[in-house]
């Protein structure tokens, strides 16, 4: 079973009902690090969901600007969700717009490599910084699931950047004309 955005957003509405918008902010959130959602996948994901019988929708009318419409996940919406994680743990697909433009960097000058490398670097800095801050300011209250999430995701942040700066020693090593470092 693929997870996909309806299994996301069902999880979300398990804890609470959820507008549209408020599941459209959840997953460009912390949610964003695991998983790429995207607004054009959130709202056709509700609409299925909802002709699939597995939420419902209620209408909440305004005064002052357009009806709100709020989903709930119903019996059969949880039993999907269970099924879901209980389902077999498929493998993590791994999509690197780095490691392709390195894979056929061919020609490409080295300074531009090294930029890419320095760019990726900055990249999961940033990643590795937003989740230490989440686990920091929220580890009290988490519960064991999101811990055991937040540390994985750390940790995929600290090898990939760990490999990154791994590879600015070798490109830098190579301009240098030193021999090259083995493989770990």
């Amino acid at each position: 079973m693929q997870m996909q955005a309806k299994y996301v957003a069902l999880a979300l509405l398990r804890s609470q009902p959820r507008s549209g918008y408020e599941i459209k902010k959840e997953f460009e959130g912390n949610i964003a690090y695991f998983f790429e959602g995207s607004y054009g996948s959130v709202y056709p994901a509700l609409a299925k969901l909802e002709k699939e019988g597995l939420i419902a929708k209620r209408t909440i009318v305004q005064e002052d600007r357009p009806n709100k419409h709020e989903f709930a996940i119903t019996e059969a919406g949880t039993a999907a969700l269970e099924e879901y994680l209980k389902s077999p743990l498929l493998p993590d697909s791994i999509r690197s717009d780095l490691c392709m433009r390195l894979y056929f960097a061919g020609e490409t000058e080295a300074e531009d490599m090294a930029g890419w490398l320095a760019n990726g670097a900055e990249d999961h800095r940033a990643s590795l910084a937003a989740l230490r801050s989440i686990r920091e300011e929220h580890d009290a209250k988490l519960p064991l699931s999101m811990k055991l999430s937040l540390l994985i995701g750390i940790r995929y942040h600290e090898s990939h950047l760990n490999a990154i700066e791994e590879g600015l020693r070798l490109l830098d090593q190579t301009l240098k004309g030193e021999a090259s470092p083995k493989e770990e």
